[in-house]
């Protein structure tokens, strides 16, 4: 059998979007984890671990967006979104995305009065945000807070998280 012998080799080294990872600790069922670096994240992987001690393996653990509900209606070109029906502290102060389930758009939030607070208003912010496209949002219509993630499962404990994370820049065409 006669071996070719290679004395040069070219290559390239391919490098797909970057997974993040993160361990939380949930205490108790609903518990939210917010992702306060990155504006916005799509999870990939939400494991509850605690089994692993017994050598099972992990479960998947149900989880959705947090949610706020926008009073009053807004039209596609408004920079400022009234809402109520949010749940204090699950979201920052600035800097995050907003998804509106019912037209798809995606809403870059630069500074929100009420993230301590049930209600408040959303300023700044870039409608349209991605690559979607600006849309009204109705009278009492949800918007996920998108680096905000409910977890719905009943076992608490670690949970390994998975995601892809939103890019920083609003204006880049992501969608």
């Amino acid at each position: 059998m006669a071996y070719a012998n290679v004395s040069g080799v070219t290559g390239a080294t391919i490098v797909g979007y970057p997974m993040h990872f993160l361990i939380a600790n949930k205490v108790a069922q609903n518990d939210v984890v917010t992702v306060f670096d990155k504006p916005g994240i799509i999870p990939f992987l939400v494991m509850d671990l605690t089994n692993a001690a017994s050598l099972s393996s992990g479960t998947q653990d149900w989880w959705e967006y947090c949610t706020i509900r926008n009073t009053g209606g807004e039209l596609s070109t408004s920079a400022a979104i009234e809402y109520d029906t949010a749940i204090a502290n699950e979201r920052d102060s600035s800097d995050y995305y907003l998804m509106a389930p019912a037209s798809g758009e995606i809403i870059y939030v630069k500074g929100d009065s009420g993230y301590t607070s049930t209600s408040g208003n959303l300023t700044g912010c870039i409608r349209g945000a991605l690559g979607t496209t600006a849309a009204d949002i109705a009278d009492n219509d949800y918007m996920l807070v998108m680096n905000a993630i409910k977890l719905k499962g009943p076992n608490v404990g670690k949970v390994l998280i998975g995601y892809f994370a939103l890019p920083d820049e609003p204006k880049a065409n992501f969608f």
